[in-house]
């Protein structure tokens, strides 16, 4: 059923949404045969100093992937210990919680280079590239900034390239919407992506993660510069 590969965390929540457990390692599917067919409902997780459980406890599973996918599972305790707990996961009831980051947009400030731009049926290169800053981003698309005279409609696809931290993303997005200055300038685009890839988006939730992670840091560092 899972594809550990593509697992970036488990979680596990009390029926009152209390957190039990996270996990990122230690885990398992362990795979029985029920008429010949293969199964693997079962979780295992192990690791040190586990809450300990009853039977047949009912808990809630919610596995995250790296492309930002949340799934939770009702469960049912199998085996509770403090160095391992075995639930089953109920395929049934599983459901898809909304993923968050796709609508949450973080301000950055990455410069890019554009390559080239497809309007309608007609694509035009840039040689040389133009140059932008991505002002935020989010796993459904950007609000960028475009240096020079070039200016784009809606419609518009721009083929850009950026790096986020260590990872090179080279992708499209389509214009939106043309954000204009009091002044009627343009100031900006908001864009969704086309197309990207399951590593992509894999790519680009791991840099929004980073900066969230980044952001709480700073937050807690100025709480106690503020105390002091």
């Amino acid at each position: 059923m899972q594809n550990k590969e593509k697992i970036r965390k488990i979680e596990v929540f009390s029926t009152k949404n209390e957190r039990i457990l996270e996990c990122y390692k230690n885990y398992s599917f362990p795979v029985k045969y029920v008429d010949n067919h293969p199964v693997d409902d079962k979780l295992i997780i192990k690791g040190k100093n586990f809450p300990v459980l009853s039977m047949n406890t009912l808990v809630d599973v919610i596995i995250t992937t790296f492309n930002g996918s949340r799934i939770k599972f009702s469960c049912r305790v199998d085996f509770s210990g403090s160095f391992q707990l075995n639930v089953t996961l109920r395929p049934e009831r599983a459901l898809e919680l909304e993923d968050k980051r796709r609508y949450y947009k973080i301000k950055t400030e990455i410069n890019c280079r554009i390559q080239d731009l497809t309007r309608g049926e007609e694509v035009t290169a840039y040689n040389p590239n133009l140059y932008g800053r991505i002002q935020d981003i989010n796993i459904g698309g950007i609000f960028i900034v475009v240096d020079g005279e070039a200016e784009y409609a809606v419609g518009d696809i721009i083929g850009f390239t950026t790096v986020l931290g260590d990872n090179r993303l080279e992708t499209t997005a389509k214009v939106l919407r043309v954000q204009r200055a009091p002044e009627g300038e343009i100031s900006g685009y908001g864009c969704s992506f086309v197309k990207i890839s399951s590593g992509q988006e894999e790519m680009i939730s791991s840099y929004i993660n980073y900066l969230q992670i980044e952001e709480r840091r700073l937050d807690r560092e100025r709480e106690l510069l503020e105390r002091e």
